[in-house]
């Protein structure tokens, strides 16, 4: 792991830390790592209650996430310029049929991240609307996957 990285100050503010002590897998799991890196600045914490856990850890336990960094995308206003003019509405209307329309321009834009998931749906619908594979988006950065859903 990452010795320079807050795990704490870069989870989401409602991210529920792990204290416990004996787990097995305390050192790849993002709910204990956050723990570990809490500072005087945290006046409260939200916690998973430790007699819930399992202290084999992993998939042995409900609560473990695993830290896992994955490449997340930022924007795709180059890649939908090399659409045809004439397909560039259809192509927006179906990724509006993924998001609603302020997220639509905040994706387009790269004001906000598009993980994997997302990527490889956006990555659909613009091959499908005749963009050659692979498919770049504007730029990439490396982040920890925080929640299941992402």
């Amino acid at each position: 792991m990452e010795t320079d990285y807050n795990f704490y100050d870069h989870a989401p503010g409602n991210f529920a830390c792990c204290f416990k002590a004996d787990c097995a897998t305390a050192g790849e799991c993002l709910r204990a790592l956050a723990a570990r890196d809490i500072t005087t600045k945290a006046i409260s914490v939200n916690i998973i209650n430790p007699m819930l856990t399992n202290p084999a850890g992993g998939k042995q336990c409900a609560y473990f996430r695993k830290a896992e960094r994955v490449r997340v995308a930022y924007g795709f206003r180059q890649a939908l310029a090399k659409i045809e003019v004439g397909k560039v509405r259809s192509v927006r209307s179906a990724i509006l049929g993924l998001v609603c329309q302020r997220n639509y321009y905040y994706l387009l834009r790269g004001e906000k991240p598009m993980f994997p998931e997302m990527q490889k749906k956006v990555e659909n619908i613009l091959a499908r609307h005749g963009l050659p594979t692979p498919i770049e988006f504007d730029r990439y950065e490396w982040h920890y996957k925080w929640n299941e859903e992402l």
